[in-house]
């Protein structure tokens, strides 16, 4: 424990110093702090929403949900994706490893030391934006949204914490730095962008939806609506649940949805979509949440926050077992 205590000190450190963390938290503060305008504006310009809309309410086409749906994964990902064959390469691991202190203790020591690094990100600019907002609105959150705060603060660093395991992941399963960038890249664009398309293409595919009755249907001057006919609500409530469950393979949907519900935000999929595709039809879980209290929205999206903590928990295992049966050699 001592040696997992002065690894992360020194790692803390570093972390906090180094010009790549002073980058991001620039560019994060500076994006954060024009969502939390925004949201101010939206929450002006719409007299029932509370102050959470602050967080996913959007005038110029980005909130600061969507922003983490998007750009969380890069913070958590610069964070780790070298933590191991850096220094690996370098010769300063074995140097490390040279002195009187276990192999558990480097790798512990460095995830502690840039989860807590997160967490002052996430903790430091939440906060900074309920106050641009007061300053703004003239009012703050009540005690209930307080709540929600809180734990939606919780749940954006258990987000950044799993794609920062999984960068660790990739730094100890590669040599070489060039090839966990790679992977990593590849695993954000897959989750964040790719999954919303290959859902939408197997649903069209497994789900095929015709225009109810034909064009006859219209020619004929029948003043039903065929959108509302039984059979069509039915393969598009049908499709709909194919189409969340093959996105649900994506850390970033999940997040997306738990946030929603935490939020208290009705409506469909989550933070105004968030690149990923709308549900619609049948019945929305999130509407049972609505602007509820905290306790239902977390009986509702419980599996998904579970399932990011045993993702955050696997890649970690992982990046614990292959690290100590590596071998590590003088200069890589």
């Amino acid at each position: 424990m001592a040696g997992s205590l002065t690894v992360y000190r020194k790692e803390l450190a570093d972390v906090l110093g180094s010009k790549r963390y002073i980058v991001l938290f620039a560019l994060i503060f500076l994006m954060s702090t024009m969502s939390a305008y925004q949201g101010a504006q939206f929450i002006s310009n719409n007299a029932g929403s509370n102050f959470l809309a602050i967080f996913y309410g959007s005038q110029f086409g980005f909130s600061f949900t969507t922003l983490m749906v998007y750009f969380g994964p890069i913070i958590g990902l610069a964070l780790g994706f070298d933590a191991i064959n850096k220094e690996r390469t370098s010769g300063s691991l074995s140097v490390t490893l040279c002195q009187p202190i276990y192999r558990d203790s480097v790798i512990n020591g460095k995830i502690l030391a840039a989860t807590a690094s997160l967490s002052l990100l996430v903790v430091s600019t939440i906060g900074i934006m309920c106050g641009v907002a007061v300053s703004i609105l003239g009012f703050g959150p009540t005690l209930a949204d307080v709540s929600k705060i809180g734990m939606f603060m919780l749940l954006t660093v258990i987000y950044l914490a799993f794609w920062l395991c999984l960068g660790v992941l990739f730094s100890t399963v590669t040599k070489k730095i060039s090839t966990s960038i790679l992977m990593s890249v590849s695993v954000w664009i897959f989750c964040a962008m790719v999954i919303s398309i290959v859902a939408g293409l197997l649903g069209n595919y497994l789900v095929p939806i015709s225009m109810p009755g034909g064009p006859t249907f219209i020619e004929r001057g029948n003043n039903t609506n065929p959108f509302n006919s039984p059979e069509f609500r039915a393969l598009l409530q049908k499709r709909n649940t194919l189409e969340t469950n093959i996105q649900r393979i994506s850390p970033s949907y999940l997040y997306n949805e738990a946030g929603s519900a935490i939020l208290g935000l009705i409506g469909g999929g989550g933070f105004g979509g968030g690149g990923f595709i709308e549900r619609g039809g049948g019945a929305n879980p999130f509407r049972a949440a609505g602007a509820g209290d905290l306790t239902q929205a977390l009986a509702i999206v419980w599996p998904q926050i579970t399932a990011l903590i045993v993702g955050m928990i696997v890649c970690f295992a992982a990046s614990y077992m292959l690290f100590l049966r590596q071998e590590i050699r003088p200069g890589g």
